[in-house]
């Protein structure tokens, strides 16, 4: 393929990963018309389908953060910490029931498209969702035995106890949902992911929400409101799939005595990054458990209200990777590093430049931006809200370095640096908690987010033979760190109140977008901008 190189003999695909790559695929390659798409063409379809999914993200955020700050002020603090500290355990049995094949089976469900490996690829599929049902299994049993030790030994509350066990049952549903935004996205469907997962669900939990807020319910209510919620949701999924199966004429591959299950390729990836979810827990579930352990409820509360915003810093970043993996795993299954490196890249640099506003709303005027969601009484977790927005954006800037070396088999030194870092951030918010509790453990999330991106985007440098920052990129991220600085000045120094925080975030986003916009080939991803009076000024 012209404007590629081959792979050094150490960074090849493994052996177990199946049959050898194809320089080329045939004129009837999946996903492509006509034959094999030229590079460019396959990232501005990645491109364009993932600011769709970007879209969503952006609805199901704001209904989400609608849902807490209705939550937040229908409940009393205790019954929301308690909320929260369910909802924390069941996050953390979503991360780990599927061990770790979720996100990557985009991965090989195009690896194996791809190759026309379709014995493999359906392989893939069931060894996935029959993961999810052993784990589930064996976990909700189990739990439900030994409920008292396992649960009852931390929660004293008998109240918060019921709650556990019953939105537990979510953690089953989220992972079958993860694995088949997967498939979704390995198929280029984001309209199914846009509609299932970020429109139907966070509206379903708002109906909820609104019921318990209208009738005074109570929170057990409210967990089996989400409970049956993923129940609909799932059933869904499964009705869109067939039908994306059946367009893609998928089915008469489909011969169950002749399916392969890749369960050696599949596991050699996924079974050590599951430190990569424990990484995860640490950051997001790990610091609710040290502070419940140490602070009361109300603590507790303050953190967990200002934590999803300070997320919304990835959701761009989220919003991406279900399309980039299964792009980056055919390009490099076609020895095309150079596409790669350059998908990388663009698509890191895009993500990092439409975040930008959020990061503005959440790291330089959070305090105001505390106050405006969630009242005056959580006026003080704005220093826990900035201090979060700038590990999580710095984490969004640096891209999809992690998702990168994944591709390119760097599993070992995933591992390595996954673990020392979910040490490192455990060991610094035991540290820091009992001294400044919410704030500490924010801090300690911020260090450990540092941390792991440096470290990996040293890595990527021989993975994919780029620098530290592309020379292409440079003027991209220096323009982000001057305005994220200058806005921090601004509040420092003047104070300027909400509207005019808010009017200078959106001065320095425009800025940041018109100065990188040949970075993020603006123009080429989306040349029907040319035709809008005013936004063809952005195009170059």
């Amino acid at each position: 393929m012209s404007g590629s190189r081959r792979l050094p003999a150490d960074q090849g695909p493994r052996p177990d990963d199946g049959p050898p790559p194809m320089a080329a695929a045939p004129d009837d390659a999946p996903g492509v018309a006509g034959g094999v798409a030229d590079t460019g063409e396959m990232r501005r379809t990645q491109v364009r389908g993932s600011t769709l999914l970007v879209v969503g993200r952006i609805l199901a955020l704001l209904l989400t953060t609608t849902t807490q700050i209705v939550l937040v002020r229908a409940l009393t603090m205790s019954d929301f910490g308690a909320f929260g500290y369910a909802l924390a355990i069941a996050s953390a049995g979503r991360l780990l029931l599927s061990l770790g094949q979720g996100k990557l089976l985009s991965r090989f469900t195009a690896k194996y498209e791809e190759e026309r490996d379709y014995d493999r690829m359906f392989g893939s599929m069931i060894l996935a969702a029959g993961t999810i049902l052993l784990t589930s299994t064996v976990s909700l049993v189990a739990l439900f035995m030994l409920a008292d030790a396992l649960v009852g030994s931390a929660v004293s509350d008998p109240a918060t106890v019921k709650v556990v066990l019953i939105l537990v049952f979510l953690a089953p549903l989220e992972a079958f949902d993860q694995v088949f935004v997967s498939l979704f996205a390995a198929f280029s469907k984001p309209r199914a992911i846009f509609f299932r997962k970020y429109l139907l669900t966070p509206s379903l939990r708002l109906a909820v929400v609104l019921i318990l807020a209208l009738t005074g319910s109570s929170v057990t209510f409210l967990a089996i409101g989400y409970v049956a919620a993923g129940v609909v949701g799932l059933a869904l999924n499964v009705t869109l799939f067939a039908q994306v199966l059946r367009e893609r004429d998928l089915l008469r591959h489909l011969r169950l005595r002749r399916v392969v299950l890749p369960y050696r390729a599949v596991f050699s990836f996924s079974l050590p990054l599951i430190t990569g979810e424990l990484l995860t827990l640490s950051l997001t579930v790990g610091g609710v458990f040290i502070l419940a352990y140490y602070h009361s409820a109300a603590e507790v509360a303050g953190y967990r209200a200002v934590f999803n915003p300070a997320r919304l810093n990835t959701a761009v970043l989220h919003a991406f990777v279900p399309m980039f993996l299964p792009l980056a795993a055919r390009l490099f299954a076609r020895s095309d590093i150079d596409g790669l490196r350059r998908t990388y890249w663009q698509t890191g640099a895009f993500v990092a430049v439409l975040t930008f506003p959020v990061f503005g709303l959440t790291g330089p005027m959070a305090e105001d931006t505390t106050v405006l969601l969630f009242g005056e009484a959580y006026a003080d977790s704005g220093l826990v809200l900035a201090l979060l927005s700038a590990g999580y954006y710095f984490s969004v800037v640096l891209g999809f370095n992690t998702y990168a070396l994944q591709i390119c088999g760097r599993i070992r030194f995933l591992v390595g640096v996954n673990t020392v870092t979910a040490v490192f951030n455990v060991a610094l918010s035991l540290l820091l908690v009992q001294r400044y509790a919410a704030v500490g453990i924010a801090i300690a999330n911020l260090s450990a987010l540092v941390l792991q991106n440096v470290v990996n985007q040293w890595a990527l440098r021989r993975a994919l033979g780029t620098s530290f920052i592309d020379r292409r990129c440079a003027l991209c991220y220096l323009v982000i760190l001057c305005s994220a600085a200058a806005l921090w000045a601004f509040q420092v120094l003047v104070d300027p109140g909400l509207v005019l925080g808010l009017a200078s975030v959106a001065v320095a986003s425009v800025v940041v977008l018109v100065v990188s916009r040949r970075a993020i080939e603006l123009g080429d991803t989306f040349p029907e901008l040319r035709r809008v009076p005013v936004l063809r000024l952005l195009v170059p």
